[in-house]
C-alpha cells in the first residue's frame, strides 16, 4: 500500500515522558491477526474453531487486499471525527474494488462450499447493488437477506478504514474527553489492551474493530458512563476452572455498578499476542459469565453475528 504524507492541523507538544493519546495500525495488522486467529482456533475445543480458522483466512485476505491498493485520504476533519464518521454511511470509493479484491482472495486461499456460494452472490452484485449493502452496513440498517454478507462487507470497510487511519501520525489525533468512541472514525471500542511495548508498558489503549486504531484511556475508570466508584475486574479463575482455554488467562471484563455495563480487556503480559478483535471471539465464555450477572455489553465485534431477535 502506498501512502502520502498529510499535515496535520496542529503539532502536539511531547514532553520527555510523553504518552501518546493516539496509535496508529501496523501496516502488518492483518497478517498478524490471522496468525492469532491460528493460533485461537489451535487451542479452541469446540466446532467454534471451524470460524476462527475462517477467520483467519479472512484475515490473509484482507492483508492481501491492502497490500495491493493505494489508498488516498479523504479530506480529514469534515466532522466530529478526524477521518469520515462510519456510521453517517458514506461509502467509500474504492469499495467496490475492494470487495471484489477480497472476494476473489478468499476463494484462492479456499473455503467450504457454502462459503463460497455465498461469496459468489456478492461478486455477482453490480456496483449500485453492493455501495447500497456497505450503506446499510455502515448505518445498521442491514435487512434479514443481509446477514450472511456481513462479515465479509465488514472486512472490507475494515481495510479501506484501517488504511487511511495507518497513514495518520499522532499529531493529526488530537486527545478528547470522550474515550468510549474512536477519535478517527467514531466507532464505538470493542475492548481494550494493556501494553507490554517497553515504553508504552502497563497503559491501557482502546482499540477501534472498524479503522484499527488505538487511544489511551485511565484504568480503574468505566469507558461507557465515566464513573470510578464502583469498576469490578472480573475474570475466570485458571485455578477453578481445569484445562482453561490460554485466551481467557489474559482476558478481564470490566464491569461498572453505575450503568452495569461491561467491557473486555486484554493483558498484553499474560497474552503477549493479544488482538481485542480477535481474542473477543475466542473469549465469549467470559461475556456469558458477566452477562448471566445481569451486565450489558460494550462494544460490538464486527464478525460476532448474532441472532435476530
Amino acid at each position: 500500500m502506498s501512502t502520502i504524507s498529510i499535515k496535520p492541523i496542529t503539532e502536539i507538544q511531547k514532553g520527555l515522558f510523553h504518552t501518546p493519546f493516539w496509535l496508529a495500525p501496523e501496516s502488518n495488522l492483518f497478517a498478524e491477526r490471522s496468525t492469532r486467529f491460528q493460533e485461537l482456533a489451535q487451542n479452541e475445543a469446540s466446532e467454534w474453531r471451524v470460524y476462527l480458522e475462517l477467520l483467519g483466512k479472512l484475515s490473509t485476505a484482507q492483508q492481501a487486499v491492502y497490500d495491493k491498493h493505494s489508498f488516498v485520504l479523504p479530506d480529514l476533519y469534515q466532522g466530529q471525527t478526524v477521518l469520515p464518521q462510519a456510521a453517517l454511511g458514506e461509502v467509500p470509493a474504492d469499495f467496490y474494488g475492494v470487495l471484489a479484491d477480497l472476494v476473489a482472495e478468499i476463494g484462492r486461499i479456499g473455503v467450504t462450499k457454502t462459503v463460497q456460494a455465498e461469496l459468489d452472490k456478492l461478486a455477482a452484485l453490480s456496483r449500485e447493488q453492493a455501495e447500497e449493502l456497505a450503506r446499510r452496513v455502515l448505518t445498521k440498517n442491514e435487512t434479514d437477506t443481509d446477514r450472511s454478507a456481513l462479515v465479509w462487507v465488514r472486512a472490507a470497510l475494515q481495510v479501506i478504514w484501517t488504511a487511511w487511519a495507518a497513514q495518520l501520525t499522532e499529531d493529526h489525533v488530537p486527545p478528547v474527553e470522550e474515550r468510549v468512541n474512536c477519535p478517527c472514525c467514531g466507532t464505538e471500542a470493542v475492548g481494550s489492551v494493556v501494553l507490554i511495548k517497553t515504553d508504552l508498558a502497563g497503559f491501557r489503549y482502546m482499540h477501534c474493530p472498524h479503522c484499527n486504531s488505538r487511544w489511551n484511556a485511565l484504568r480503574a475508570k468505566c469507558t461507557t458512563c465515566g464513573d470510578s466508584s464502583g469498576m469490578r475486574i472480573q475474570e475466570i479463575d485458571p485455578e477453578e476452572t481445569p484445562g482453561l482455554s490460554p485466551v481467557l488467562t489474559g482476558a478481564r471484563a470490566e464491569s461498572c455498578e453505575a450503568c452495569h455495563s461491561y467491557r473486555k480487556l486484554y493483558r498484553q503480559d499474560k497474552q503477549q499476542y493479544a488482538d481485542p478483535v480477535a481474542d473477543d471471539l475466542a473469549s465469549l465464555a467470559l461475556d456469558i459469565l458477566v452477562g448471566e450477572s445481569g451486565y450489558q455489553r460494550g462494544g460490538e465485534n464486527p464478525f460476532l453475528i448474532l441472532g435476530s431477535e
